[in-house]
């Protein structure tokens, strides 16, 4: 009988930013001798450093391809979506790399799931880290589409009432009957086409961020994407058609929806192929 118990040796740690006093909690798997290159995955919306089995399957599979692995809550972690601001982004990534390069580390992949994909395509267009040597989007999905078409007729509607409490002073607000909770100045982040966040994966855009990027990048979805507002093979060619890379590949996983939920294990053992083979 298989043990309901699954050990996953490794180090919870701690790392400070420089500008504010928040702590973001995060774990830390290496291997003896410890390799030479960190992958460091940021979590999605809402989520955290453990709570998924896909995150979980990375902590596994990523040791076994010979990779040592940083998982960390950004400030978005569970309930500090509701106000996050996105541009914080490129502090909480600066302080994990700055503890892999503590540790020693000289190579790094950035691996974003969701909105974590948004942060990192972000933060390697504005840091362009040269030690940043690829790139992995997992479900790098449309947020302003995807308001647009779960809030229906509702959706300008909202996005009015949310502009009138920020200029009021008042963006701290919560905005109802969205997917997340979010307060009116983290609802316009991901909904109002002028911001930053919403351009970052329009795909109906210039996917200007995305443009800049010269490290290689795989694009990864479930061919069940839930939350795609197009099909995942255009998603895909837009990408493709966009990109500046010097190296792009795109995977679509059979059967695996926006979490990869029944698919974690093909999916983290995909990604880590492919950095092998591209790195």
């Amino acid at each position: 009988m298989t043990s309901p118990i699954r050990r996953i040796p490794g180090e919870l740690i701690a790392l400070s930013l420089r500008r504010s006093a928040c702590v973001l909690d995060g774990f830390w798997r290496y291997g003896q001798p410890r390799n030479r290159r960190l992958i460091v995955f940021v979590h999605g919306m809402g989520s955290n450093f453990y709570r998924s089995s896909l995150k979980k399957e990375f902590m596994i599979q990523a040791p076994k391809a010979g990779f040592d692995i940083l998982l960390f809550n950004n400030r978005g972690a569970e309930k500090g979506t509701v106000d996050e601001r996105f541009v914080d982004a490129l502090e909480d990534i600066d302080a994990a790399l700055q503890f892999g390069r503590a540790q020693g580390y000289r190579r790094f992949v950035l691996i974003g799931h969701s909105t974590g994909c948004q942060k990192i395509a972000y933060y390697q267009a504005v840091r362009r880290r040269k030690e940043v040597e690829a790139l992995v989007l997992l479900a790098p999905a449309d947020d302003h589409a995807l308001c647009r078409r779960d809030l229906g007729r509702a959706f300008n509607q909202r996005v009015r009432q949310a502009k009138r409490l920020v200029a009021q002073n008042r963006g701290h607000e919560l905005i109802s009957g969205l997917y997340e909770p979010f307060s009116a100045r983290r609802f316009l982040s991901v909904a109002d086409p002028k911001q930053l966040e919403a351009r970052i994966f329009d795909y109906e855009g210039d996917l200007s961020h995305f443009r800049r990027l010269r490290c290689p990048v795989l694009a990864v979805f479930g061919a069940q994407e839930e939350f795609a507002v197009l099909p995942v093979p255009q998603m895909l060619d837009r990408l493709r058609a966009k990109t500046r890379s010097r190296l792009f590949a795109a995977l679509e996983i059979k059967g695996a929806d926006h979490g990869f939920h029944g698919c974690e294990k093909a999916a983290a053992r995909a990604v880590c192929r492919w950095i092998e083979q591209a790195l």
